[in-house]
């Protein structure tokens, strides 16, 4: 069963990303606050580029931090009011700080 979970990047109002698999913080907190600390370090406030880094983090870093490896699936771009029906959500701050919260779904 996936686990879905959509990150938010501050000053990215358009899009998020859609992370099928294994969205718990167990499994995706300490990926993007390492990559939130350095893109900040490194870039400061970006948050175009910073998108498009954080797709080349999931491919560089996906032995790393298990973030799969699948070529076609597991990963998507979707309009930032979509539902996902995610179970997790993370935000980027463009201080390099990040925050998650379980989303309470009501399912009749």
């Amino acid at each position: 069963m996936a686990t879905r979970c959509t990150i938010t990047i501050e000053g990215q109002d358009s899009v998020k990303v859609y992370k099928h698999y294994d969205g718990y913080p167990s499994a995706t907190l300490e990926w993007l606050e390492d990559f939130n600390k350095e893109f900040t370090i490194q870039r400061a406030h970006d948050p175009s580029y910073k998108l498009a880094a954080l797709l080349r983090s999931s491919i560089l870093d996906a032995e790393k931090y298990d973030l799969g490896t699948s070529r076609f699936t597991g990963w998507g771009i979707v309009p930032i009011n979509e539902d996902c029906d995610e179970e997790w959500e993370y935000h980027l701050y463009s201080n390099g700080r990040v925050s998650c919260h379980e989303v309470e779904r009501h399912y009749n």
